[in-house]
């Protein structure tokens, strides 16, 4: 399989976040208008928040995995989001780190369905992992200290903590 099949396949899936953390990405995302919320400076599109979430999640190398019962929201077909150098970035960091979570890109060449299939679940729930890492740090951010939310470069100065 080459790369351009494996991100299609990639590309179709839906990944997953905890419905916990729905109220806050409806409080820090812009959905359908660009005057944010109230005084609070607002993220860009849900799926921006989301991948914002990544970044997040793998800057503190940490990783919240979906438990079978907890409630879950399905999110943005992962082809769908934007801006793409973003999303390309997020899967390159994530296929840099696949032999962590078990899988040589090499072999994965001349792998048959079933292990690409395998790669792909694993890979987004990742994905998944990572993200819901990310909402964990946010909403305590959100909880404890929601003034900084008021700073224009919010965003920013998050990721540069973490640094």
């Amino acid at each position: 399989m080459d790369g351009s099949q494996l991100r299609d396949l990639i590309g179709q899936k839906r990944p997953r976040y905890k419905e916990q953390y729905r109220t806050l990405i409806e409080s820090i995302s812009k959905k359908g208008d660009s005057s944010g919320k109230g005084d609070f400076s607002s993220f860009g599109a849900f799926y921006q928040t989301y991948m914002y979430a990544i970044v997040i999640g793998i800057k503190l190398d940490k990783q919240n995995f979906i438990q079978a019962s907890e409630k879950t929201n399905d999110f943005f077909v992962f082809s769908q989001w934007s801006p793409t150098s973003i999303r390309d970035y997020i899967l390159m960091m994530l296929l840099n780190k696949s032999e962590d979570f078990g899988f040589k890109l090499v072999e994965l060449e001349n792998a048959g369905t079933e292990a690409i299939e395998a790669f792909v679940i694993e890979l987004i729930r990742q994905i998944e992992g990572y993200a819901n890492a990310g909402f964990e740090y946010l909403q305590t951010k959100w909880d404890n200290e929601n003034m900084k939310f008021r700073n224009p470069f919010v965003f920013v100065n998050f990721l540069e903590e973490l640094s």
